[in-house]
């Protein structure tokens, strides 16, 4: 209680000050943000000295301690069991949320709790996914980190008592920041944390998440280095019969992006429905199986980038690209399938540039005096298959070109790109993120849970009295309902109070400056007779899907046998305002 009052007081002193000094409202959230980035580029520090100590320990060290060469092929083969198992342990005895790889975990934590995430995950996750990429585990650092970012960001949210949506904002700040130092690609941390994490794209959540990720890149900066996460080749298009192809290559990219998804998940399930084998060793099995196919192709171990560096300057076979393609889905997917930690990115990376080399090499045999070295294809391949498997165009986009910093490369990348999302959406509603969460029998869509407002019916949502708009009333009355009421938008009725309207501030404004058809226009004549409308018997996600279709301020409620009989109206303002505070208020209904 004590520290309670601190941190509330703490809080005030700061209200007092930004009033004090003059500042805008925004530098509140701007000092929350600066905090969070300044944690979230240390947390990306000490995944990289985690990562790096378990490698050192185990490869460096360890191996070269016995001279016997045939118990030295054993420990590599086991040495990503060992991780899985200590990765195991640590997740069943403290944190099932370090399980996997992070990110549809923040997903569903902005959904089901208002971005409410337990300080310990930060401190966990950098434990488990260290401890399974620096033993080999064919894994990323992006996932972890974005999920220690979050974790960091709701922990500086709930230390000081923001409101849900600045918590959500806040999640948002720590996971966009987090990627950033990792990615060393701030712009794409920003637009991640925007298109996939929060799914919004207002100005309220973008300004302390770009401040978040600048502070973050800064100390990785300082920290870690600023140079280049890959080394690429000079782009460059050979010539315009090359778009036809890179639209090709996004629609097979897709399919592969699709295959890959659905790949992790039957692991997943496979290993979920072996309860007899206790929940701490699945890792290890995976971890052992992981093992057994990195000894003929070290390249899929998680902290080795030989694989995409090679298949970028086009140093590998083309048949032994395709096998790598194929092998880093399966490596992947028994790493974390089988419950290890870390992240798809890089992996996804992987699989894009071995996919794109090995597509480039088959379009250079074919067409060998219009297509550009495979390493061209490479390049493209990464951003369509990170597209692909996060349905976020325009991260992958901005991601590919942080890393290339090549202009050159931008057409044919924003080409495959949306092709290649375009193909996974029609394929597979879900993305590799969401998918986790539909199977759960959720579905989360623009960081709401679908499926439980698919179950909350609207009846306590409508209004029953509300101002309405006889069809007959003149244009200067209508005016000054609308000066004196709160809302922007009224039904109409006739004098049997059946809806033969509805009239929006937008409609009435082209007669603002006429003033001499105030006593000549009445409601009837300005109302829109075509509207959208809903039915008593219809959930909350259908009424939110159709506010958010519409644009709407209002929906009107009718009888479903008589669409013109008017049983209420909702407020898109007062359901959002329930909406944000419903975790609070109804706990039961998002308890998992």
């Amino acid at each position: 209680m004590e520290l309670k009052k601190t941190r509330r007081h703490f809080q005030i002193q700061i209200f007092k000050l930004l009033q004090r000094i003059d500042l805008p409202e925004d530098f509140y959230m701007l000092f929350l943000a600066a905090i969070i980035g300044v944690f979230a580029g240390l947390g990306a520090y000490v995944l990289n000295l985690l990562v790096n100590f378990v490698h050192y320990l185990l490869y460096d060290s360890f191996l070269n301690i016995t001279s016997v060469s045939w118990f030295s092929y054993v420990l590599l083969a086991l040495f990503p069991a060992i991780g899985g198992l200590i990765v195991g342990l640590v997740i069943h005895f403290f944190a099932s949320e370090a399980k996997g790889h992070g990110v549809p975990s923040v997903i569903e934590a902005i959904a089901n709790r208002g971005g409410f995430i337990r300080p310990r995950v930060s401190f966990l996750t950098s434990l488990t996914a260290g401890t399974t990429i620096g033993s080999g585990g064919s894994a990323g650092k992006e996932g972890p980190i974005v999920q220690i970012g979050a974790a960091i960001g709701s922990t500086v949210g709930q230390l000081f008592n923001v409101s849900s949506e600045r918590l959500k904002v806040l999640v948002g700040a720590g996971a966009g920041a987090g990627l950033a130092a990792v990615f060393n690609a701030p712009v794409t941390g920003v637009l991640f944390a925007l298109e996939v994490i929060l799914v919004d794209f207002s100005i309220n959540a973008f300004t302390p998440i770009i401040f978040a990720t600048v502070i973050s890149t800064t100390i990785s900066h300082y920290l870690i280095g600023s140079s280049p996460l890959l080394k690429v080749p000079v782009y460059y298009l050979e010539s315009f019969y090359e778009y036809p192809l890179y639209i090709l290559m996004g629609i097979v990219g897709g399919f592969v992006a699709v295959f890959f998804t659905r790949v992790l998940y039957a692991t997943e399930d496979f290993f979920n429905k072996h309860r007899n084998l206790p929940e701490f060793l699945k890792p290890a099995l995976g971890g052992l199986l992981m093992g057994i196919i990195a000894l003929k192709f070290p390249e899929l171990y998680g902290f080795d980038d030989h694989a995409i560096h090679s298949a970028l300057l086009a140093r590998t076979e083309i048949w032994i690209l395709f096998l790598l393609m194929i092998l880093k889905i399966f490596a992947t997917s028994l790493s974390l399938g089988s419950g290890g930690s870390g992240g798809l990115f890089t992996p996804s990376l992987f699989i894009g540039a071995t996919f794109g080399a090995f597509f480039g090499g088959l379009m250079n045999y074919i067409f060998p005096s219009a297509t550009a070295p495979a390493t061209a294809y490479a390049l493209v391949g990464m951003g369509i298959m990170v597209a692909g498997t996060t349905h976020a165009t325009i991260s992958a986009l901005v991601l590919i070109f942080e890393i290339t910093s090549d202009y050159q490369i931008i057409l044919p990348l924003m080409l495959g790109t949306i092709v290649a999302t375009l193909t996974a959406r029609l394929i597979m509603r879900e993305n590799i993120y969401t998918m986790k969460i539909a199977l759960s029998g959720e579905y989360v869509f623009k960081g709401r849970n679908m499926t439980l407002l698919q179950s909350i019916p609207i009846n306590q949502h409508i209004q029953k009295k509300y101002d309405k708009i006889p069809e007959h009333m003149p244009f200067s009355k209508i005016l000054k309902l609308f000066r004196e009421s709160e809302h922007s938008a009224f039904p109409v009725l006739d004098k049997r109070n059946n809806l033969v309207g509805v009239i929006w501030l937008r409609d009435i404004r082209p007669y603002l400056f006429d003033e001499h058809l105030y006593h000549l226009l009445i409601a009837k004549d300005i109302a829109q007779e075509e509207f959208m409308t809903i039915h008593p018997d219809q959930s909350l996600a259908d009424v939110l899907r159709m506010f958010d279709l519409t644009d709407a301020e209002l929906l009107p409620v009718t009888e479903r046998r008589n669409p013109r009989r008017i049983i209420g109206v909702i407020y898109r303002d007062e359901l959002m305002r329930w909406y944000r505070k419903a975790p609070l208020l109804h706990p039961e209904l998002y308890s998992k």
